[in-house]
């Protein structure tokens, strides 16, 4: 069994400095998690039992702390790590097709991802260029089409006749 190692004084000041600073729960736990180890000397199980981690977790907090101090317990999870272009790059990526749009050119999303992989120099996929249009609150316009061989004098007919149907008795319609 490898020997338990030992936390300096200095250590356990900044610890519970951080503890109390802290605002969010998930951190504080994770804090309070090296926190008994180091003050109480408790095992994995009492730690796991105190927090509501499961021991795998506590172990994983243990060496995080262990190996890059506070820093690595304060390490943000999720964000973009993996980004082609930064939030600036596509702001002014998509400029470039606003001015087109502004000239009267038909814009969708497929040429969009033309022109993006040409600039990031491979091929990206689909989702890449959705979440990227939704990131910048894009959103896809499009006119309804018709059928071609649909028949404009019924679709008239239809919508003059439709709406009184579906009203109640006695209601005005929409004349």
């Amino acid at each position: 069994m490898r020997p338990r190692q030992i936390a300096s004084p200095e250590q356990l000041k900044e610890l519970e400095l951080a503890m109390k600073q802290e605002t969010r729960k998930m951190q504080l736990r994770r804090l309070q998690c090296v926190w008994l180890r180091i003050k109480h000397d408790l095992g994995t199980e009492g730690v796991a039992k105190a927090t509501g981690f499961c021991v795998s977790q506590v172990w994983r907090i243990w060496s995080q702390y262990f190996r890059g101090s506070l820093a690595a317990l304060r390490r943000p999870k999720g964000g973009r790590r993996h980004q082609y272009l930064t939030r600036r790059e596509e702001v002014e990526f998509l400029e470039t097709h606003v001015g087109q749009a502004k000239k009267g050119w038909v814009l969708t999303a497929r040429k969009i991802k033309e022109t993006y992989e040409k600039k990031v120099g491979h091929r990206v996929a689909d989702s890449t260029v959705c979440r990227m249009l939704k990131r910048h609150d894009w959103r896809i316009v499009s006119t309804r089409g018709t059928h071609p061989q649909g028949q404009a004098a019924a679709r008239e007919e239809f919508k003059k006749n439709s709406v009184r149907r579906w009203l109640p008795p006695g209601w005005p319609g929409p004349d």
